[in-house]
């Protein structure tokens, strides 16, 4: 049996590390797993297809979605565009906001894009 001696597992440490060390991480695709099942369950729920094609397309539709936009941004868009449905005051804090008619445009824009991609509207 050959063992690698102390001195070469050493030099490849010494070889590899600024290599590791420079390496940058891909592009994050931050959204998380129970993120992106329950869109994809909603999706699912939404549309006319078939199970498992649907399931397919809405899994595309939530992966373009992520592709573009870091998850927080997600939070942010969905929250006002689903909070201003609420009746009273508490929705009327997310209907005022200076820019809540943009970001509900940007949130439905983003879903319609990603579902044109992904031909979940045939």
């Amino acid at each position: 049996m050959i063992r690698p001696s102390a001195p070469r597992s050493a030099l490849l440490l010494c070889v590899l590390w600024p290599a590791v060390a420079l390496a940058q991480p891909a592009p994050a695709n931050d959204f998380p797993t129970r993120a992106r099942v329950e869109f994809v369950l909603e999706c699912m729920r939404s549309s006319k297809a078939s199970p498992q094609e649907s399931m397919y397309k809405c899994s595309c539709a939530i992966d373009d979605i992520a592709a573009r936009v870091a998850y927080s941004t997600w939070v942010d868009l969905s929250t006002v565009a689903n909070a201003t449905t609420i009746a009273g005051e508490r929705g009327g804090v997310m209907r005022d906001l200076k820019d809540g008619r943009k970001l509900i445009a940007s949130f439905r824009d983003l879903q319609a894009d990603a579902k044109k991609r992904c031909f979940l509207n045939e």
